[in-house]
């Protein structure tokens, strides 16, 4: 990898890495806020999770065509410092003797529709930096710094907020949100993505990447599956602290610690993948990425006297599923998409499958609380994820031995804005594939989520 790209390069993978090293930290401390600090019950803690994610929802469709319209750089900075300042409200609050549910809601949806358009143009800035033969390893490194980050994020967490509670544990990530900001500010001013784009109406930019995705023969059944995947996913996480911490009796430093090391599985998992994929084919490492995510049965069937260890693997195998699902769907994603086309298919995608999560979290609350009881649902929800190797196996997916190395249009697909040309380069850019952020990067594409 050339000098140029590998210093760009690292500073994308220090933004993302701690970015969401503090993101991990706020998965514990703002539901623990709720718990602590306002004595939420199980229904508006699941409430709090879908309102972070329901702008994924809202504003998903539109959020490609408004990317297409500002400098990626400028708007990925501009939403950290706003993402930091939202946080900073929080503690600031309860310092002030003045923090309800209704602000910790507002600051997870303002959060949430921060990230629906720095996402966006985090998926596509990654093409821009590397060349298009260089991609699937700077997955793997951005992965892997997602793995370091979901690893050592919620045992921090969970130790911070024992030592000085959950609100004062969230000005870690407002700090997180600023420097990524800082190292952001050292790549290189990419120019917007598509200058005829910018002068087409919104609706139609919308409908040309709805189109694409719908039509495209590996994106269409990837969305479906990581949609079931994050419906049932954050069904899952936003009842399972509240069941730990209440049902189980473990405190917050025992859940931060399982999650934490849990997640060396998602490093492990991400990098195996090369291997995967040279023994088992692209697909069929895809298909193995969703099965492997059944072992969230072993977390949920815990025995409650000794429930740590049943906990601790049952996650740790779920995110191997995550790291393998990750870097190969994401990187399907990005070798078979046009150029120009890439932050319309990012954002109807991002709609596609993680607009399932507020949905997910929402259904959880609501069978938790509606007379299923919390051990029932997690049970319930553990099981439904590992459904979506469904949409995969039945799929072209499946039968993909490599990585295409060009474009690839769904079924002789007319989504294309007229003037756009498959594989054409914008100006001043050696490459055009993508990469992932957050999960939640919560999302994965990012688990957080699944992308």
């Amino acid at each position: 990898m050339a000098s140029q790209e590998q210093r760009w390069v690292r500073r994308l993978w220090g933004s993302v890495g701690v970015s969401l090293l503090g993101t991990q930290i706020t998965v514990l401390a703002l539901p623990l806020t709720a718990l602590g600090v306002l004595h939420a019950s199980a229904g508006q803690v699941a409430a709090l999770a879908a309102a972070g994610t329901a702008p994924f929802l809202l504003l998903g469709l539109p959020a490609g065509a408004f990317v297409d319209r500002w400098p990626p750089r400028r708007l990925m900075v501009w939403a950290d410092v706003a993402r930091a300042v939202l946080l900073l409200s929080v503690p600031l609050a309860v310092v002030a003797d003045v923090l309800t549910l209704p602000h910790l809601f507002a600051v997870a949806a303002g959060v949430g529709a921060l990230s629906v358009p720095f996402d966006v143009a985090a998926l596509s800035v990654l093409p821009a930096l590397v060349q298009p033969g260089r991609v699937a390893a700077a997955n793997v490194k951005l992965e892997a710094a997602r793995a370091v980050a979901q690893t050592g994020g919620p045992a921090v967490g969970g130790a911070l907020v024992q030592a000085i509670t959950a609100p004062a544990a969230l000005v870690l990530d407002a700090l997180s949100y600023l420097a990524s900001a800082v190292l952001l500010r050292g790549l290189p001013a990419l120019p917007r993505a598509d200058n005829a784009g910018r002068q087409a109406r919104l609706l139609r930019q919308m409908r040309a990447g709805i189109g694409f995705c719908l039509t495209h023969r590996y994106i269409r059944p990837l969305a479906l599956g990581a949609g079931w995947m994050n419906f049932w996913t954050e069904a899952l996480m936003a009842v399972f602290i509240t069941y730990a911490v209440r049902d189980l009796h473990l405190p917050a430093a025992a859940v931060g610690a399982v999650l934490g090391i849990a997640n060396l599985g998602y490093l492990a998992g991400s990098m195996l993948v090369p291997w995967l994929n040279r023994h088992l084919g692209v697909g069929r490492t895809i298909a193995l990425g969703v099965l492997l995510h059944g072992a969230y049965l072993l977390a949920a069937l815990a025995p409650i006297a000794h429930p740590l260890p049943w906990m601790t693997v049952g996650f740790m195998v779920a995110a191997a599923g995550q790291g393998i699902w990750n870097v190969d769907a994401v990187t399907l994603r990005q070798t078979t998409t046009p150029g120009p086309m890439l932050a319309r298919m990012n954002a109807t995608n991002r709609f596609l499958i993680w607009g399932t999560m507020p949905l997910g979290a929402a259904a959880g609350g609501l069978l938790a609380s509606g007379g299923l009881g919390l051990p029932a649902t997690v049970a319930v929800a553990a099981g439904a994820v590992p459904l979506a190797a469904v949409a995969v196996l039945l799929s072209a997916v499946r039968t993909l031995r490599a990585m295409p190395s060009a474009p690839v249009d769904g079924a002789g697909s007319p989504w294309h804005d007229s003037g756009e040309q498959a594989g054409r380069r914008l100006p001043d850019q050696p490459a055009l594939v993508t990469a992932a952020r957050h999960g939640s990067m919560n999302a994965t594409d990012d688990n957080g989520a699944n992308g």
